[in-house]
């Protein structure tokens, strides 16, 4: 019975002492910063480039088994490309456990990270399926260069709300980065 006793108190003590040990500032800036680098800052010249690889037919996706790619449509590649570019970065910034100074980051970067995550999986294949439909490159531009006119300028916001929290939150915690 007492071993019993002390191997709860063993798992106990484990799991606050492991909820009481806050993230790194790297790990932070990495999950964070780094991972922001993946948002696509103009829009319209992503749908440009996938009007060329479908004209040029380099559209592939994996086959179900994973072995081999085969060709895809636009929405299919978009679907599978850009559908989850954003969900494990999300499930990893939901389980930071940050300190005291990193929690506004933290918060700003699930916020950027939500708001990319459904312009690419409710707007990009909207567009997609323009491309698909054979609509007019005008067409397309057009309804790209809205969402870089509107849900663009959002994340631009957001985006820079996070650097303007990471960036001096990571100078004061020593983290080392380079600005291109």
């Amino acid at each position: 019975m007492r071993i019993s006793n002390f191997l709860v108190f063993i798992l106990f003590f484990c799991t606050v002492s492991c909820n009481l040990v806050n993230d790194s500032p790297e790990r932070i800036f990495q999950l964070i910063g780094l991972n922001a680098n993946k948002i696509p800052s103009n829009y319209e010249r992503v749908f440009k480039e996938l009007r060329l690889q479908k004209e040029n037919g380099s559209l592939n996706v994996p086959t179900e088994d994973g072995k081999s790619m085969k060709k895809a449509n636009c929405v299919e590649f978009v679907k599978y490309f850009y559908g989850a570019t954003f969900k494990e970065d999300l499930k990893k910034i939901k389980k930071l456990n940050p300190d005291k100074n990193a929690e506004e980051i933290v918060k700003a970067g699930l916020d950027l990270f939500e708001y990319a995550d459904q312009i690419q999986t409710k707007d990009f294949p909207i567009i997609a399926k323009m491309i698909d439909d054979g609509k007019s490159a005008e067409d397309i531009d057009a309804a790209a260069r809205n969402l870089d006119n509107t849900k663009g300028i959002e994340i631009d916001k957001k985006h820079q709300k996070v650097m303007d929290l990471l960036l001096p939150y990571a100078d004061k915690n020593g983290v080392e980065y380079k600005r291109f």
